[in-house]
């Protein structure tokens, strides 16, 4: 190859082209050199290969995604009918132990790639990144191979490529156009500094719950307390004598110590209404006799 008198010339390998940059100067390219090589392309083949099965397979069974799929507080993507037999088995994976109620993940919508082939085989010795995936980005067509970011927006369910966010100053989704507020965005698969914040982030909306909960129930309960005053009150109102200090004394009692002596206060009321009952009865036959004395002999 080559010409003239310089004895030709000839392409140089990748060995030898890394033997000449300065960091590898003078490193042999015998076997050694060419064997550490072989595992540098290893590695990477591999790490390629890491990242698009967390892209395509499912985070709890580890078989393909197919709809519906759902994403977790901590962007791991699995199918969800394998998610929730896990949830309800009590045999979630360790990688998965944040998933422990429906609150720890949502729906998402993935769009499908019209490439990909039915028969999803992919041809020997084909890279990962080459290969046809069965989503990509709605937006920018962008394959979702695990080599591109790409994240799910809560508000609107959707999954697209992190450039078509961007694309639109991360302020709406780009599909529906729905606004997007603070901690709306979910990074898939996401690197060791975007994990911390979700995790955090997932810590922060667990407690926000609990104290949600907390002060429902105790809304809850001071309604009951209060319906239960009313009713004794008013109880105690219609009564007379005893009954009404009995009715009187049960409304306070509810007020004062809350939902505990509701109850009680509701018996109260209805112990008052009887001896009412009772009153009235007795006072009613006396003067069916006092009548019937009265009459001529």
């Amino acid at each position: 190859r080559g010409g003239g008198g310089d004895g030709g010339v000839y392409p140089l390998t990748h060995t030898e082209m890394q033997w000449m940059q300065s960091a590898n100067m003078g490193v042999g390219t015998g076997i050694g050199a060419v064997a550490r090589d072989h595992r540098h392309w290893a590695d990477r083949a591999s790490e390629d290969a890491l990242r698009l099965d967390r892209a395509t397979l499912c985070a709890a069974s580890s078989k393909p995604l197919a709809p519906p799929v759902v994403v977790t507080e901590l962007g791991l993507l699995c199918n969800k009918e394998e998610l929730l037999e896990r949830l309800l088995s009590k045999s979630m994976p360790q990688h998965l132990a944040h998933v422990q109620s429906l609150r720890d993940f949502a729906e998402a919508t993935l769009h499908p790639n019209p490439h990909y082939a039915a028969d999803k085989a992919a041809k020997g010795g084909e890279a990962a990144e080459d290969r046809e995936v069965p989503f990509v980005c709605p937006i920018a067509g962008t394959p979702m191979n695990g080599r591109s970011p790409f994240v799910f927006l809560r508000p609107s369910g959707r999954v697209v490529s992190e450039r078509a966010l961007k694309g639109v100053g991360a302020t709406a989704c780009p599909v529906t156009d729905v606004p997007l507020g603070e901690g709306d965005t979910v990074h898939l698969n996401p690197n060791a500094e975007q994990r911390e914040a979700l995790e955090q982030r997932h810590e922060e909306r667990r407690a926000a719950a609990k104290a949600a909960k907390a002060a429902k129930g105790g809304k809850k309960a001071q309604k009951a307390a209060a319906a239960a005053a009313a009713a004794a009150a008013a109880a105690g109102a219609s009564g007379s004598g005893g009954g009404g200090d009995a009715g009187d004394a049960a409304a306070a009692g509810a007020v004062r110590d809350g939902p505990k002596l509701a109850a009680g206060a509701a018996a109260g009321a209805a112990k008052a209404r009887t001896s009412q009952a009772a009153a009235g009865a007795a006072a009613g036959g006396g003067a069916q006799r006092g009548g019937g004395g009265g009459g001529p002999v």
